[in-house]
C-alpha cells in the first residue's frame, strides 16, 4: 500500500510538471490564434468600406516645379567705338552738360540652375551742341544750291533697341560672392533715328560769317540695325531686392553712306562699350 501511495504522489507531480510546461505555450498559441482572428476581422471590415480603405491610403503630393523670375531697370554708360559716332555723341558734352543716356528695363527667368534668359529693351537718346563736319565728295544738294561739306549745329539721337539675352552663371555652385559671376550674349533689334541741324558751304573747319552758305534745321534719318552683345558681370544676391553690374560690347552694323549729313550714315556700325549697373527686384 505504501508503495502504490509513493507511485501515485509521484505520478501525479509528473502530471504537474508537465501540465505547467505546456499552459504558457498554449496561452501563446491562444494569443496569436486571437491576434490571428482579429485581423482577419479588420481586413474583411476594410474591404467592405470603401471609405476607411481610401482614408488609410497615403496622401501623395504633387510636387511644383519652381521658377525664378525677376525684373528691373538699370543705367548704361555708352562709350561709341566708331570716330564718327563718339564725335557727335560723347558720353558727356561738356559744353551744355548733356550726357549720352541709355536707359534700360529687364524681365528674367532662370530655366536651370545656372542659365537665365531674359528680354531687354532700352532706350538711349541725347542731344547736344557739338559741331562735326561732314564732307560730301559728290557734293550735297538742298535744292536751292549744292556744297562740299556740312557742319552740325545740333546734334540728335534716339534708339530704342530690344535683345534676348543668356547668362551662364560658371561658379553657381559655389556659397561665396563668386556664384553671381556671369558671361553671356544676346541678339536682337534696334530702330535708330538722327536729327541735326546744319550749316551748309564749301568750308572744311567751320560756319562762316559771310559767303556762299545755307542753313537747314531739321534734317533727320532713321534705320532699323540688327544688334549682337557679348556680356559679363555679376547679377544681384537672390533676395527680394539686389543690385549688380556688367560690362558689355554691343555689335549695331550700319548703312554707311556719304551722301547724308549723319553720324549713323557716315559711321560704319555704331558698337559700344557698356557699363551698366542694374537693379533687381524678385518675382
Amino acid at each position: 500500500m505504501k508503495n502504490i501511495l509513493m507511485m501515485f504522489f509521484l505520478l501525479a507531480a509528473i502530471t504537474g510538471s508537465l501540465l505547467s510546461q505546456q499552459s504558457p505555450v498554449m496561452k501563446l498559441g491562444e494569443k496569436r490564434n486571437a491576434l490571428k482572428d482579429f485581423n482577419v476581422l479588420q481586413n474583411t471590415v476594410e474591404k467592405q468600406d470603401p471609405v476607411l480603405n481610401r482614408l488609410e491610403k497615403p496622401v501623395q503630393l504633387k510636387k511644383r516645379k519652381t521658377v525664378t523670375s525677376y525684373f528691373g531697370a538699370g543705367y548704361s554708360f555708352m562709350i561709341f567705338t566708331n570716330s564718327f559716332m563718339s564725335a557727335a555723341f560723347p558720353v558727356l558734352d561738356t559744353r551744355n552738360g548733356s550726357f549720352l543716356t541709355n536707359i534700360n528695363l529687364f524681365f528674367g527667368f532662370s530655366i536651370a540652375k545656372a542659365i537665365t534668359l531674359e528680354i531687354s529693351p532700352s532706350i538711349l537718346f541725347t542731344s547736344n551742341n557739338k559741331q562735326v563736319n561732314y564732307y560730301f565728295p559728290n557734293r550735297y544738294s538742298t535744292g536751292s544750291g549744292s556744297y562740299l561739306y556740312g557742319h552740325t549745329y545740333t546734334n540728335g539721337i534716339i534708339a530704342l533697341p530690344i535683345a534676348f539675352n543668356v547668362r551662364f552663371f560658371p561658379l553657381y555652385k559655389q556659397k561665396g560672392f563668386g556664384r553671381l559671376f556671369f558671361v553671356g550674349g544676346g541678339i536682337g533689334a534696334a530702330w535708330v533715328r538722327e536729327e541735326n541741324d546744319l550749316y551748309f558751304n564749301d568750308n572744311p573747319n567751320s560756319i562762316v560769317v559771310s559767303g556762299n552758305q545755307e542753313y537747314i534745321p531739321g534734317l533727320s534719318t532713321s534705320q532699323w540695325t540688327p544688334l549682337f552683345r557679348a556680356l559679363t558681370g555679376f547679377t544681384g544676391t537672390g533676395g527680394q531686392f539686389g543690385f549688380g553690374g556688367e560690362v558689355s560690347y554691343n555689335f549695331l552694323p550700319l548703312k554707311q553712306t556719304s551722301t547724308e549729313p549723319f553720324a549713323t550714315r557716315f559711321a560704319k556700325d555704331m558698337n559700344s562699350v557698356d557699363l551698366t549697373l542694374r537693379f533687381y527686384f524678385s518675382l
